[in-house]
């Protein structure tokens, strides 16, 4: 039976801009060897290979295990900078004051568009969250958190619920309209982690998350 890694220096709370990959390896080359590790890991955790991940990228096995220690504290950098990179989309978002629906709206067309742009991140994400358990089974790093349920609990604290019709429960109708969102934004994995795949149903993808919203309103508000 193989060794046990201790990896022990590389699981808990961190910053991953201060990991030691950050610094020591070029930008391209370590943007690559991201981008491929989280398309390893999109097959889920258990059944990803470090072996294909070093071969895919092109470096030393003893290199990875340099900066990772383990594949659980690959897994963890890896996390971290997929949670980091939508943190840093979401703070731009600019939300209205009470409207429910129109902060759902901003939201939901920023994490299609991200997906559009960066399946392969998002198809990591997807995957990641479910295995958290699986790998941390005492417990994650208390620095890992969920941008998206954060972000989405700000917006059910500042809903105006005036803006819903009187006789609609609007915390059924909120989780309904969530549910559709996160759904349809899920559905758009199934096109896989190449971006070619997303670019030319853009505009049709688009368009059909603002018909699903359109009847939303009209069933829930005023």
């Amino acid at each position: 039976m193989a060794k046990m890694r201790d990896d022990t220096e590389f699981i808990g709370e961190y910053d991953f801009k201060d990991h030691k990959i950050m610094h020591a390896m070029d930008a391209e080359k370590r943007e690559k060897f991201i981008l491929v590790a989280m398309q390893e890991f999109t097959k889920g955790y258990a059944v990803a290979n470090t072996d294909e991940i070093v071969r895919e990228a092109g470096i030393s096995k003893g290199l990875l295990f340099h900066y990772f220690g383990s594949k659980r504290g690959l897994f963890l950098f890896l996390f971290k900078y997929a949670l980091d990179s939508v943190t840093t989309e979401y703070d731009k978002v600019v939300l209205d004051r009470g409207d429910f629906m129109e902060n759902i709206l901003r939201v939901s067309k920023l994490v299609i568009e991200l997906t559009l742009e960066r399946p392969f991140l998002y198809g990591f994400l997807a995957k990641a969250h479910f295995s958290l358990s699986e790998v941390f089974p005492q417990g994650a790093p208390k620095d890992v958190s969920n941008p998206t349920a954060a972000i989405m609990q700000k917006i059910l604290r500042n809903s105006d619920e005036t803006l819903f019709r009187t006789d609609v429960d609007v915390h059924k109708a909120q989780n309904i309209i969530l549910w559709t969102m996160s759904s349809y934004t899920e559905r758009l994995l199934v096109l896989g982690d190449d971006i070619k795949n997303y670019q030319p149903k853009y505009a049709e993808i688009m368009r059909e998350f603002e018909d699903y919203l359109d009847i939303l309103r009209k069933a829930f508000y005023n």
